[in-house]
């Protein structure tokens, strides 16, 4: 495998290195999108009673010392792939295989739960139109722009760098202003908006952190820019740890003014799925809501035009490489010059939003099932690489190469068995999918696997 892995490297086109270490900090927590946690508020408050801002600090605290193999990892191997590439040479290709199928899981359903958000929001705007009608309506857009390959996407992914931004500051200023006039818990220093022994569920926080650790991504998705960055070695390994510890920091502090702004209480709110729209008029800035669903609406679009897109030409790369049937999946447009079939594909796939209109948490879970995988096993490589294989294992050794991913390795493993039922029972299906495919693809696991494009 490491000859192999060696030279598909190398025969590889280079990409150009022009990306350095703030153009990759921005570039990870604009994909992670700052505002996100807003329309987290009612899902996780619900589920935990009351204690989103603990979630996150649970979430930060094990996206972060995953953060740190992530680090080492992108260190060792500053190639795109990701978690892929990692598993792949530090542990095995049929593993790694089972690390990419996993990852194209990923690929395929975050469309779906982004389609659920700009349905269920703009619902609340134009009521005559039902959630279903928006997913529809939002599905087929998606569709279209990508079968005709119109290249809206980067006009789109522009406005939602700033906009979410603004969106946020603007939201917390409200929130600060309101506690400061008597409003909520009328004031900033609220031990309850963090802990309350009342409400306390060890079980469902972890359930809760589990699913959170979808909003931390970011710090995984600047890795695949390995190949375009300048002195990847020194400035990847930064990138990756300042994003997660900055995205913590950013949604513990957010997460802990909206409770400072409406303690918790149960059965206050409505509809935790967009429960944001009711704290906004809470709070008194209503008028905030038609802004943060167009926000919203644009962010969602611009995910699911990139995300389509992506998904479609990995699916294209597969079926002209003969992994998967190239009748169908190897097809070009002959006009648009689109792999239009993979796209009606992926699309079929993002109308499933419409079985999760009733539950935004069923639908995250799906996509942590994937990525918390992801994670588990980046811990597991930096164990396997380092302490097991390059036999790192002095001084500090013991505590980098060992002991903190074990840590990380084992509290993400939790919080994957923690997940909902439907985001295991799709997400093990899955899995088991893959392994049928392995085992075809393998010849009964006696050759390599096939490579994939991830």
């Amino acid at each position: 495998m490491e000859a192999r892995y060696n030279e598909n490297v190398a025969e590889r086109t280079e990409l150009k290195r022009v990306l350095r270490l703030p153009t990759l900090v921005c570039q990870g927590l604009a994909y992670l999108c700052p505002a996100c946690v807003l329309m987290y508020y009612g899902i996780i408050n619900v589920l935990t009673g009351g204690h989103f801002p603990l979630t996150l600090i649970v979430a930060g605290i094990a996206m972060t010392l995953t953060a740190l193999s992530y680090a080492k990892m992108c260190r060792k191997y500053p190639v795109a792939g990701s978690v892929y590439s990692y598993v792949s040479k530090s542990i095995g290709p049929k593993l790694g295989f089972i690390s990419g199928w996993a990852l194209m899981l990923d690929y395929l359903l975050l469309p779906m739960t982004c389609y659920l958000g700009c349905g269920l929001y703009l619902n609340i705007m134009i009521p005559a139109v039902p959630v279903w009608g928006w997913i529809i309506i939002a599905v087929v857009f998606v569709a279209i722009c990508n079968y005709v390959g119109v290249g809206i996407a980067s006009i789109v992914n522009n406005i939602n760098v700033a906009a979410p931004i603004i969106a946020l500051i603007v939201t917390v200023i409200f929130i600060i202003k309101f506690v400061m006039g008597g409003g909520g818990s009328g004031t900033l220093l609220y031990s309850e908006a963090v802990y309350n022994s009342q409400l306390f569920d060890f079980s469902a926080l972890m359930t809760g952190a589990g699913i959170m650790a979808i909003v931390f991504v970011g710090f995984d998705s600047v890795t695949t820019y390995s190949e375009e960055t300048i002195n990847p070695e020194k400035n990847m390994p930064k990138a990756v740890i300042l994003i997660c510890v900055g995205a913590a920091i950013e949604f513990f502090i957010v997460a802990y003014f909206m409770n400072c702004g409406w303690p918790y209480a149960p059965g206050a709110i409505n509809d935790p799925d967009t429960a944001i729209t009711e704290f906004n008029i809470h709070i008194g800035i209503g008028w905030m809501n038609t802004i943060f669903i167009l926000i919203n609406t644009l962010a969602s679009i611009g995910c699911c035009i990139a995300g389509q897109g992506a998904t479609a030409r990995i699916l294209l790369g597969m079926g002209r490489d003969g992994f998967l049937p190239k009748k169908f999946f190897g097809y070009v447009h002959p006009k648009f010059k689109t792999p239009s079939k993979n796209i009606l594909l992926t699309a079929a796939v993002g109308l499933t939003a419409i079985l999760f209109q009733d539950s935004l948490t069923n639908a995250m879970s799906l996509v942590s099932f994937g990525a918390l995988l992801g994670f588990i096993l980046t811990n597991i490589c930096v164990i396997m690489r380092f302490w097991v294989k390059d036999k790192e294992r002095s001084g500090a050794a013991v505590l980098r190469n060992l002991v903190i991913p074990a840590i990380a390795a084992a509290v993400c493993i939790y919080l994957w068995l923690s997940l909902p039922t439907a985001g295991k029972l799709v997400g093990f299906s899955w899995i088991a999918v893959g392994l049928v495919v392995l085992g075809i693809k393998t010849k009964g696991f006696r050759i390599l696997p096939p490579e994939l494009n991830l």
